[in-house]
């Protein structure tokens, strides 16, 4: 299963969102990798053609046993894996244009029912009540804490793959985010990763242990055997609890935006929602914040999950482009927000 809503002209019930969803559309980018990491194989044609579930939108936000903090029970909505059991994927949440569509539709109806001063004026008391257009325009931050079970001793030989100024720019800014961490990050940058995960600001998924690729063709990372998958995220997960993580969400992101049908089927039994992206910022190896900003906010739209790197070896213009970022979609009407209320709104969580 994956999440995505289609265009359409009827009023969108959270019922309707989920099994459009479920229909499925990529959206902008569909499975586009991480820049600078490795070109995501496509989902299988055997997972694209997976119909709807026969859930309701409160059985779809029950969380699987194991998955995320112990200590959270409840607290994250998920998807349901599919009657195959392969995992669902997650990229983006309801597009505001989607929504504005079965408003229209819906305002026309009532137009010719109601006289247009009456209709102006509950329009405009309706804005008043959610504060205007900006309930629905909403984008979330999510940020790739990455190091590898290769990479492990540069980093304890001083080469640092964190970025602490990142996250200080984040809480200067109040700004909500989701990190997804490897299971080598968080035990090498055990502190850092116990802040961000104690932080009520953030939460925390998961991008595997050991950041290798869960299909053989995934941009140069090793790969994994389709019989290791699932314990490396398991062991990904563990890893990152023992840091001290307590706002450990049930939520993971595939090495590289890679995964196939094979590899859906194999982490399902973790009980998972994989997170992909639909907006990629292009801040692997970048040095001019600028330059990431601006392609952020022109493929930016209400729902979009948006992916950055944590790295500042790596990626040593993500912080300055975040203090653009931030204000900037703000300013534009844009309210940030972690990727669980993303998932929530879309199967439809009060």
């Amino acid at each position: 299963m994956t999440v995505s809503v289609r265009r359409t002209a009827v009023p969108l019930t959270a019922l309707a969102l989920v099994t459009a969803a479920v229909a499925g559309c990529a959206g902008p980018g569909g499975d586009t990798p991480r820049a600078g990491a490795s070109p995501a194989a496509p989902s299988s044609p055997a997972a694209s053609r997976e119909g709807p579930v026969s859930a309701s939108p409160r059985s779809s936000v029950s969380r699987p046993p194991g998955a995320g903090d112990r200590e959270s029970s409840g607290r994250y909505a998920t998807l349901p894996a599919s009657v195959s059991g392969r995992t669902p994927v997650f990229r983006h949440g309801p597009r505001e244009e989607d929504r504005e569509a079965a408003r229209e539709e819906e305002r026309d109806g009532r137009e010719e029912r109601e006289g247009g001063d009456e209709r102006r004026k509950r329009e405009d008391g309706e804005n008043r009540e959610k504060g205007g257009d900006r309930g629905d325009k909403v984008v979330a931050l999510t940020f790739d804490a990455v190091l590898s079970a290769e990479d492990r001793e540069r980093a304890e030989d001083g080469e640092r793959r964190d970025n602490p100024g990142l996250v200080a720019a984040l809480r200067r800014e109040k700004a909500p985010a989701t990190f997804f961490m490897t299971g080598v990050w968080a035990q090498t940058y055990e502190h850092q990763a116990r802040s961000i995960g104690r932080d009520r600001l953030f939460e925390v998924g998961s991008l595997s242990y050991s950041h290798r690729a869960f299909t053989r063709d995934c941009g140069g990372l090793p790969a994994l055997a389709p019989g290791e998958q699932l314990a490396d995220v398991r062991k990904g997960v563990k890893a990152i609890r023992a840091a001290g993580v307590k706002n450990l969400t049930p939520y993971f992101r595939f090495p590289g935006g890679c995964f196939d049908d094979r590899s859906r089927r194999a982490v399902g039994p973790a009980g998972v929602t994989a997170v992909e992206s639909d907006v990629v910022a292009p801040d692997a190896r970048e040095r001019n914040p600028e330059k990431v900003a601006e392609k952020v906010l022109k493929d930016v739209r209400p729902g979009s999950v948006v992916a950055l790197d944590c790295d500042r070896k790596g990626s040593p213009a993500t912080e300055k482009a975040v203090r653009r970022l931030v204000p900037e979609l703000r300013e534009r009407g844009y309210r940030i927000v972690p990727v669980s209320e993303l998932i929530a709104s879309a199967v439809g969580r009060d």
